[in-house]
């Protein structure tokens, strides 16, 4: 393909009203084109989209790419509450994409991590033209390496992440005061820094100081806590014969979740389902083959 065209926040509107926004890259030509969709919290332009997916390349290859900031953040309308709205909005943004100008009507969802869980999320939801999902380095159960771990809350997830994606919440909270920006995303930063130095420590970890300092939402260990039901919204153990589509996996031996990669794999596996694993890779094999 000699041409891409890419249109820059195209608005999605989700059964409530809430509007997302999306880059849309193109092949040249009319198509109609295979659809390749990402739904992430971390900017769609961000420069990590890329070590997953290279939309021009995919695009050269004759996909349509749509990556997507999720609810609440960056491009997107809504409020910020990690997991609630990623079923729904899911199954809402599939059927969009696949109702673009230049879509054959099939989309497949890709992406590591919260972007691999958007698409388990997405899967369960069960869209008509969702038709495979590549989930990588993502869990199975939240409760099994992302809140906790063993049963103790897992706060060298948790605490990072809750608070690097605050940056994003302290900008739109203080649009219009730069003061109040520049004093939030300080603190953020002090609290970051300080998390070897003491910050881990700080009691109760139950209800994470830091994080009520700056009034961000968390990761989900409290929430799921109050809310236990709430939990169903990331979590895929226990549903795996409800998603009756090819899953293509991807994991390794010093991930985070590499237990929960290959959970989601025999568990499909199991269900009679379509489904590849790529990882977790043995180093020591490696090394005996020479490469």
């Amino acid at each position: 393909m000699a041409e891409i065209r890419i249109e820059f926040d195209v608005p999605a509107e989700m059964r409530d009203g809430t509007v997302l926004r999306a880059d849309v890259y193109r092949p040249g030509g009319t198509g109609p084109w295979p659809v390749l969709l990402a739904r992430l919290p971390y900017g769609k332009q961000t420069p990590m989209m890329g070590v997953v997916l290279d939309p021009l390349a995919a695009a050269r290859r004759g996909f349509m790419v749509v990556i997507q900031d999720t609810r609440g953040r960056f491009a997107s309308e809504g409020e910020w509450e990690p997991w609630t709205y990623e079923g729904s909005d899911g199954y809402d943004t599939v059927r969009w994409a696949a109702a673009l100008p230049g879509s054959n009507g099939s989309v497949g969802m890709i992406g590591g991590s919260y972007f691999g869980n958007t698409q388990w999320m997405a899967a369960l939801s069960k869209p008509p033209e969702l038709k495979a999902i590549a989930p990588m380095i993502t869990w199975s159960d939240p409760e099994d390496g992302l809140w906790t771990r063993g049963g103790a809350i897992e706060l060298g997830i948790t605490a990072p992440w809750t608070l690097l994606q605050g940056a994003d919440t302290l900008m739109r909270r203080h649009r219009t005061d730069l003061d109040g920006l520049v004093s939030g995303v300080t603190g953020l930063v002090r609290d970051l820094d300080g998390l070897a130095r003491g910050g881990y420590g700080e009691l109760p970890a139950g209800r994470f100081p830091a994080f009520a300092r700056h009034d961000l939402p968390e990761l989900g260990y409290e929430r799921s806590r109050r809310e236990p039901e709430w939990a169903r919204s990331c979590t895929v153990a226990g549903r795996h014969d409800e998603v009756d589509l090819p899953t293509f996996q991807l994991g390794g031996w010093y991930d985070i979740f590499t237990q929960g990669t290959l959970d989601n794999f025999t568990a499909m596996r199991r269900a009679g389902r379509s489904v590849t694993l790529i990882g977790p890779v043995d180093p020591h094999q490696l090394a005996a083959r020479g490469r």
